[in-house]
């Protein structure tokens, strides 16, 4: 039951909408079911090109994405195919014959490149770092209404690669009309923690849109032309509400630079899933829901029910505490909630008894330590206690030494060094016997000098003792 296979494909399911939509002469933006893939964060970098070629390496990435085979090799080129009117839908082309114009803009496609780079950025990459640039559609033709596209496994591994990567749903981007604004929501989409997009220089932000004239890249221009439409789209279309900030006021153009703040906006992923606040909350914050997960809830809600993912909840925190679960929590959750897997009270009593079992071990373990640490505590006591009289009986011993007379001293030191213990202390010390007179026991050697005055203080403790 864990093991249950989808019905279809994610390629079957976008040609059942799409025929089902393009006979109705509707495009993708407006589909009521999503259609999407995951995509590698690196390619929210790409910058320089219109909407429409950015529409065809979605569209393209979408087939790779849905076609690929599971074992890739490196050096090996992939075709892949998709007929022509279908390729289209999938990237919006708002169903122009303009033939010419689809071939303008898929070159302008092919000869978009990215750097791919284990540094943070090019300006502070090193020796140790590892840099390439590859071109993001590769090679790409169409002969006899199909698309044909070509990618090396290498490239491909980089599109479907789900280490930092983000779902990208092509009816959210091709809603996009504007290419700045369609160029900043792909730099939303990967963002994660406070809303906040880290700071981006002026001139690279006019790359951003594709071909910016001479006259709209002063600051007021493109602010007016390019930036706040853009905002306002993205406000409108997306799931996000967005604001900009610059970093000053008033800089010059070449020191400017622009973040972004956002929110996802209330309800949106729990509104198409058709689920209440507390239950998206703990989907979303503690099994990491994101907007797939919350479309395949969508897709099946009438099957599953908030009792049936509720009591899947239960059963995947039950078996995550009992440490079966060593992979993903979000995954096992999906197969339990696909299997409608549930706990009996049997299951419940047991894990109420390993609870108890696993308190009574924590509180014998931590009384063991407590102990433990008494005792520690108590003999570093006594050791400090043990140097702090040691220190003064070699301060005192030195006191009385120094006040001494001459013939006193010089006895002193002979009884010093002529006793078996200090003669051994002074050999591994390094230091000769004959070097050691009055003038110099104090100076010559740090241990050599305490250990005589505590032989100091020995011998006048035992005068006074005897007086």
């Amino acid at each position: 039951m864990e093991n249950q296979a989808l019905t279809v494909t994610p390629h079957q399911l976008a040609l059942d909408i799409f025929e089902d939509m393009s006979g109705q002469g509707r495009p993708i933006h407006q589909s009521t079911r999503e259609i999407g893939f995951i995509r590698n964060n690196i390619f929210t970098r790409v910058g320089g090109l219109g909407i429409a070629a950015r529409r065809i390496l979605d569209a393209a990435y979408f087939i790779v994405a849905t076609k690929a085979p599971e074992e890739l090799l490196d050096d090996k080129v992939y075709t892949f195919t998709a007929e022509v009117n279908y390729f289209k839908w999938l990237m919006r082309y708002e169903g122009s014959r303009n033939h010419a114009h689809l071939v303008s803009q898929m070159r302008s496609a092919a000869n978009a490149r990215v750097d791919i780079m284990t540094a943070p950025s090019i300006e502070e990459i090193t020796e140790k770092d590892s840099w390439g640039t590859i071109g993001l559609l590769g090679d790409c033709y169409i002969e006899r209404n199909v698309v044909f596209i070509l990618l090396s496994g290498r490239v491909i591994k980089y599109v479907i690669n789900p280490y930092k990567a983000h779902w990208l749903s092509l009816r959210a981007s091709t809603s996009f009309s504007l290419s700045l604004a369609r160029a900043i929501y792909d730099r939303l989409i990967p963002c994660e923690g406070p809303g906040i997009t880290e700071w981006f220089a002026y001139s690279e932000l006019l790359e951003w849109p594709g071909k910016v004239g001479e006259s709209r890249k002063e600051v007021k221009e493109f602010k007016k032309h390019f930036l706040v439409p853009a905002i306002q789209q993205l406000n409108q279309v997306s799931d996000f509400d967005v604001s900009w900030e610059p970093n000053a006021e008033r800089v010059p153009p070449e020191k400017l630079k622009i973040r972004f703040r956002f929110t996802k906006k209330q309800g949106a992923d729990a509104a198409r899933a058709g689920i209440d606040d507390s239950m998206y909350l703990t989907l979303h914050n503690e099994f990491a829901f994101d907007a797939p997960e919350f479309d395949r809830i969508a897709k099946n809600r009438a099957d599953w029910t908030d009792e049936v993912i509720e009591r899947a909840i239960e059963y995947t925190r039950a078996k995550v505490n009992e440490g079966k679960v060593t992979s993903s929590p979000k995954g096992y959750l999906l197969r339990a909630i696909e299997g409608k897997f549930r706990l009996g009270d049997a299951d419940r009593r047991m894990a109420e008894v390993k609870a108890k079992q696993l308190e009574d071990s924590r509180n014998e373990r931590r009384g063991r330590e407590d102990a433990r640490a008494k005792v520690e505590a108590s003999l570093q006591a006594q050791n400090d206690l043990a140097m702090a009289k040691l220190s003064d009986e070699i301060n005192i011993g030195k006191q009385l030494f120094e006040a001494a007379d001459d013939n006193v001293r010089k006895d002193l030191v002979q009884s010093f060094v002529s006793q078996l213990l200090p003669q051994r202390l002074i050999d591994r010390q390094g230091v000769a016997r004959e070097r050691l007179t009055p003038a110099t026991i104090l100076t010559v050697n740090r241990v050599v000098a305490e250990a005589f005055c505590t032989h100091v203080y020995a011998r006048s403790k035992k005068a006074r003792a005897k007086d």
